[in-house]
């Protein structure tokens, strides 16, 4: 129930409203998100968002200037579901429709924009409120957590612009990102400035240290990848249908999984009723009617036997999900399989996936190990499912014809 008063009616209308958006942005970025971005998800956004709350609330901002960047960082990259370049300018778009649809005053909508384009780099903040998102958009920068941070970044921009960068190519970037950007208010700067100064050293002491090996293991590993280019141009493959069929063919497997598990919960569920119908009616009536007995017990075991094996097609197996660095180095970790990795830290599992973007013999190897294993589980669950049905269909049978002997030899009633 709403509190009768013009304040209370406006705070529970603000909670409504958050609420609403925050749930709209979860459903949008979790189904339209594409698979390159690793960084700019919905980790992302409830980080910037959290971010927002406490920069909003050490700036002393009211409650109306909380809504409006609360809203904004939620919506500040939905445009990502559409494209990277201008992404801001869909934001707003996605922003203002959904505002606009669910009655949002026209003044607050037009603040959310401004604040959602303010984010966009260079940053240029106008107004109190808009310098904090665009400090909450860059608050990993002070942080520990930054160098984590940018090997999500770098492993977005090379999946998105299918291009490798070396390591002293993205330290160059990731130091030049970090000195141009500056915190806005007085509360960023104050919690977080420090600890960027020490990233930024950091990553300088870094770039010192890796142009100090580049006559060393530097132009060893530039030798290596200039010899798998040559051999890779002799080779001269079909690159686009090669691509083309690892797209198609995993998710012809994968619609055929569905498939599979869509039919063995109908064969779950179908048995299931017929037991509880069984148990119901027929139990109860075997004191009374034991020439019953035999063809119900046959019909209950054929129930059962079915939903085992149906359960059987559905049953994921247990993997350690763990991995070496031996593993990744002689290849043997396939990491395009979640079961292989899901126990193992970001920082095993990025250093691992570059390892594997930088080795076109590996990506592909273990792109045919993940679709050879795929139809091996496949395979799997269609003769699981086979014997289910088979149970099914013929156990049906046999049990009906027990019932109609069973009625045909049943000793008339007495009396």
């Amino acid at each position: 129930m709403f509190v009768q008063t013009k304040d209370g009616m406006n705070m529970a209308s603000e909670n409504d409203i958050v609420s609403k958006a925050s749930k709209y942005v979860t459903k949008l970025l979790t189904m339209k998100l594409p698979g390159w971005a690793v960084y700019h998800n919905l980790d992302h956004t409830r980080e910037v968002v959290d971010a927002c709350t406490e920069i909003g609330e050490g700036s002393k901002l009211n409650r109306d200037e909380l809504e409006v960047v609360t809203l904004a960082s939620w919506f500040h990259d939905t445009g990502y579901t559409q494209t990277s370049d201008g992404h801001e300018e869909k934001s707003v778009e996605i922003a203002n429709a959904f505002l606009q649809e669910n009655g949002y005053p026209q003044e607050k909508v037009a603040q959310i924009a401004s604040c959602i384009m303010a984010t966009r780099m260079p940053q240029s903040p106008s107004n109190a409120v808009e310098s904090v998102i665009c400090d909450a958009d860059m608050a990993h920068l002070g942080k520990k957590k930054l160098f984590e941070k940018t090997q999500l970044m770098r492993m977005e921009t090379e999946l998105r612009l299918g291009k490798m960068f070396t390591d002293m190519e993205w330290l160059n970037k990731t130091i030049e990102l970090v000195s141009r950007s500056s915190y806005h208010t007085r509360y960023a700067q104050s919690e977080f400035g420090g600890r960027r100064t020490k990233n930024l050293i950091a990553m300088q002491n870094a770039l010192r240290d890796l142009k100090a090996s580049v006559d060393g293991e530097g132009a060893l590993a530039k030798l290596k990848k200039e010899n798998l280019a040559a051999k890779l141009a002799k080779q001269n493959l079909p690159e686009r249908g090669i691509e083309t069929m690892f797209r198609v063919v995993p998710k012809n497997h994968l619609d055929l999984s569905a498939l599979a598990d869509q039919k063995a919960n109908i064969m779950i569920s179908t048995n299931a009723i017929i037991m509880s119908v069984v148990a119901g009616l027929l139990l109860s009536k075997l004191d009374t009617h034991p020439h019953l007995v035999l063809p119900t017990a046959i019909l209950m075991l054929v129930c059962m036997a079915a939903m085992i094996f149906a359960i059987r097609a559905t049953r994921p197996n247990v993997t350690t999900g763990t991995f070496t660095r031996e593993d990744i180095e002689q290849k043997r970790a396939n990491l395009l399989f979640f079961g292989n990795f899901h126990n193992s830290t970001l920082e095993d599992f990025t250093w691992g996936m570059q390892q594997m973007m930088n080795d076109r013999e590996y990506l592909y190897g273990s792109m045919i190990k993940d679709l050879y294993f795929l139809g091996k589980v496949l395979g799997v669950k269609y003769k699981y499912l086979r014997i289910c049905y088979n149970i099914f269909m013929y156990g049906l049978v046999v049990a009906l014809i027990a019932f109609v002997i069973a009625f045909i030899t049943a000793p008339p009633p007495v009396g």
